[in-house]
């Protein structure tokens, strides 16, 4: 029996957990908290720690439920397990279903905050980085210096009351992924809207590319495999990441 291990944020958590439902491979899921996303680097250390603590044979390959993500997953390197990713900038392609769709929606309204049943019920606030991986390019280095300076609690609170996370935002839209009743999620984004003076919109998800990447359905089109031995490095044009040899990687035990 085919057996993956797939890695995810939690705000990809309902998607990700119907796709292993129905999936014919035994698929485990390994949740990481979506706050993880305001520091790229830390969120990297972590997913490398969960690659690296997978043992020979325990699975046939790793998933990545994630896209590029401000460069968290770049750099992660396979060793004995093969990792598959998406090529996708961010989750948001994986609710949407497409990058063609995503960058659709992106080209006509660059300064959208996109909201979710997953994410707001994570994040209670609607505190902190949104989900996305432009809004995580433009708030790591506000953030992190307000890490250091005034810790983690802080640092979200001044994110929220000094108004950084939403200046460059003027959309909000709630994806509807169709699991479990989201209405109290949507009034609420459209609340969030209303008080920032934000153009309200709602859009169907779509867990094709989930369902796709939990079934073991990897398209080259849409999915990068990383054999081992290799690492994950950005890449030009349309493919977004592709494969590099490790030269010291350690030998197999």
């Amino acid at each position: 029996m085919t057996h993956y291990i797939a890695l995810t944020c939690s705000a990809l958590a309902r998607s990700v957990y119907a796709a292993a439902a129905v999936a014919e491979p035994v698929v485990s899921v390994r949740l990481f908290d979506q706050g993880l996303h305001n520091a790229p680097r830390s969120l990297r250390g972590r997913l490398q720690a969960a690659v690296d603590a997978v043992t020979p044979g325990e699975c046939d390959a790793i998933l990545l439920a994630y896209g590029i993500c401000g460069t968290a997953t770049i750099g992660l390197t396979a060793h004995h397990t093969p990792l598959v990713i998406p090529r996708a900038h961010d989750c948001i392609t994986l609710y949407l279903g497409s990058r063609r769709r995503y960058q659709d929606e992106f080209d006509a309204y660059p300064g959208t905050y996109w909201y979710s049943q997953d994410y707001l019920e994570r994040n209670p606030s609607s505190s902190g980085v949104a989900l996305g991986a432009a809004s995580i390019q433009v708030s790591e280095s506000i953030y992190q210096q307000y890490v250091e300076k005034y810790g983690q609690d802080n640092a979200d609170y001044l994110m929220e009351v000094m108004g950084e996370w939403g200046s460059h935002y003027n959309r909000a839209v709630f994806i509807d992924t169709g699991l479990g009743d989201g209405a109290i999620y949507e009034q609420r984004a459209r609340e969030q809207a209303e008080k920032r003076g934000w153009r309200y919109e709602k859009r169907a998800g779509d867990r094709g590319i989930t369902d796709r990447l939990l079934s073991g359905r990897w398209s080259e089109e849409e999915f990068l495999i990383i054999p081992p031995g290799h690492r994950i490095v950005q890449a030009v044009g349309d493919q977004l990441v592709q494969a590099q040899a490790v030269t010291d990687e350690p030998p197999e035990t």
